[in-house]
């Protein structure tokens, strides 16, 4: 035979990360788009041999003076889809600075764990939780890591995008926070093992108006889908959020609003007041007490009443001890029979002289029974029992006292009713007048230059605790999907040094919105903003700098201009941490 064949016996198996390069679209295009370019400046360079010089010259000076008349940049070609599908879903636009550190810690794998971070938020990991990229369970000591990111200079920093598409509707992810896990044993990287989840509680903060506070709006869970360049769903998120009013002092409103806050928070304190004292002044009545059959297998109690020898801990709006009084003048035979679920103790104790005696209630039945004496003392759980007749006519007296029970609650209820609404009127007219003098407060400064919109005027976080399960390691987002809305503005951008951005991703934050949009700078970008709101607009340069416009400097466009150039401040700095931008990006 003249043909020399090499057969491998039992090849090595590709790896995740070996078959997933091989399946990047992203840099095939980007490979692609480099080589049309490349073949485009080839047959550039052809054709000018044919030009000659004279003509070259001319074409040079008008293109001088097209230039001092127009000064536009060239807008690429590359559509806004194609731009963002060749970059990675997940790419960080400062390589420069540090990369958020990690928390890790290390967990027996067929044991699991628990891990609390700093901010009180809470990893539970099961047992045999983790596989190779086989499919084999992992044994011995694993590596966790873990991280949270909270705001939009975290979503920026880490490079996720926020765009979400779903039945051909286009949304960004506005983000109650994330988490980011993946696992290590001896520096390999580790999957979850098929049909476990990990558990996470996420202690956050969310962007809530006092309009939402009755109907919260519902967050959901995501994960990223780096492949095809998207968030899969995963369920609703199950999410805790504190009453309490966190305001921003940076917030040009925040004077105003932390006095109508304090305003509308004396109101309800006074309300709850106002409750406790039509409460008091309609005391409940007493239930009546069902007879009880003796048991005969149950030890007992004889406990007297009358002499007041028992000190009675009242709950009953000082009729307790009236009513045990009169249960025990009715029933001559009434005995206390200890409960099965008291708790255990020695029969000797019954032949002890107790020198004091408290009983309380614990139920529509039962009573909590504490023994006393200077050397010692026994809690039992009783209950008054009847025998033979005595339970017969106890049961036909107590059907008696049901019916006046129940009656005097009705009439009770009914009057309550009848004040608790003429006080919630009262309270919805002073929250309301209160409203009025704010909104009216606001209106006038308005004229001064305030910037504010329905949404910002009654602006504030709160504290949330977000419950899900992930069945899976990578990036997972608690979110709910939200439109651009606003106005459409054609934008470009330019510096102070008249550089003006093109093929650069635009960042979009939204003041009192906890997400971040990636819009693709080309000359004629489609912004859309909302009047009156205040925006963060940014574009990291070639050479890894930040040019930024913050929302005082920005004038809302003309109806005349076509095209709104953005006038950015660039800052000529480098930057090494997070912190540093998170300075450049305050407002």
């Amino acid at each position: 035979m003249g043909n020399n064949y090499e057969f491998k016996f039992n090849p090595k198996k590709p790896s995740r990360e070996e078959i997933a390069r091989h399946k990047d679209f992203g840099k095939l295009l980007k490979r692609y788009q480099s080589e049309q370019r490349e073949s485009g400046r080839r047959i550039a360079r052809i054709r000018r041999i044919y030009i000659g010089s004279a003509v070259a010259a001319a074409i040079a000076a008008v293109a001088i003076l097209m230039g001092g008349f127009f000064s536009s940049p060239t807008v690429p070609t590359i559509t806004a889809e194609a731009y963002f599908q060749q970059k990675d879903f997940v790419t960080p636009p400062i390589k420069e600075i540090e990369k958020d550190q990690f928390a890790s810690f290390r967990v027996e794998a067929d044991k699991g764990g628990v891990y609390e971070y700093p901010s009180g938020s809470r990893l539970v990991i099961p047992a045999s939780a983790f596989a190779d990229d086989y499919g084999t369970l992992i044994q011995g000591e694993v590596d966790v890591y873990y991280r949270e990111m909270y705001d939009y200079v975290d979503f920026f920093t880490s490079g996720i995008n926020m765009k979400y598409d779903s039945t051909n509707n286009t949304y960004f992810l506005e983000s109650a926070g994330m988490v980011e896990i993946y696992a290590e044993q001896n520096g390999q990287r580790l999957q979850l093992a098929t049909g476990k989840t990990f558990d996470i509680e996420l202690v956050s903060e969310i962007y809530l108006s006092d309009a939402d506070a009755s109907s919260i709006p519902a967050y959901h869970i995501y994960q990223i889908d780096t492949f095809n360049h998207n968030w899969i769903y995963h369920g609703q998120n199950k999410m805790k959020v504190s009453d309490e009013k966190m305001l921003d002092e940076s917030d040009p409103l925040y004077k105003y609003k932390k006095d109508l806050f304090d305003r509308l928070s004396d109101i309800e304190n006074r309300a709850t007041i106002d409750l406790l004292a039509l409460e008091k002044q309609y005391p409940k009545p007493i239930a009546p007490l069902k007879p009880q059959r003796a048991d005969g297998n149950l030890p007992t109690l004889e406990l007297n009443f009358l002499d007041g020898s028992i000190n009675v801990e009242d709950s009953e709006n000082g009729n307790l001890q009236s009513e045990l009084a009169k249960m025990q003048q009715a029933y001559s035979g009434v005995i206390w029979q200890v409960s099965p679920n008291s708790p255990a103790y020695d029969e000797r104790a019954f032949g002890v002289e107790w020198e004091s005696v408290n009983i309380r209630p614990t139920n529509s039945r039962d009573y909590e029974l504490t023994l006393i004496h200077p050397q010692n003392q026994l809690t039992l759980i009783v209950a008054p029992v009847l025998t033979g007749n005595e339970y017969q006519r106890a049961m036909s007296n107590y059907q008696t006292e049901l019916v006046a029970y129940e009656a005097a609650l009705t009439e009770r209820e009914q009057l309550l009713a009848n004040q608790k609404e003429a006080l919630e009127t009262s309270i919805k007219a002073q929250k309301s007048a209160v409203m009025d003098a704010y909104k009216t407060q606001l209106e006038a400064l308005r004229t001064t230059g305030l910037r504010y919109n329905e949404r910002s005027m009654l602006l504030a976080k709160r504290k949330v605790v977000n419950h899900f399960t992930a069945p899976g390691l990578g990036i997972w987002n608690c979110a709910r999907p939200v439109a651009s809305g606003g106005e459409t503005i054609i934008a470009a951008f330019r510096d102070q040094y008249g550089e003006r951005y093109t093929n650069h991703t635009t960042y979009v934050v939204q003041k009192g919105s906890n997400h971040i949009r990636q819009y693709y700078a080309n000359g004629k970008t489609d912004l859309q903003l909302i009047p009156d709101a205040d925006y963060l607009i940014w574009v990291v340069s070639d050479d890894q700098k930040i040019a930024v416009l913050h929302p005082d400097n920005f004038n809302w466009p003309k109806d005349s201009e076509a095209t709104y150039t953005f006038q950015l401040e660039l800052k000529d700095k480098t930057f090494n941490s997070k912190e540093e931008i998170r300075n450049i990006l305050q407002f």
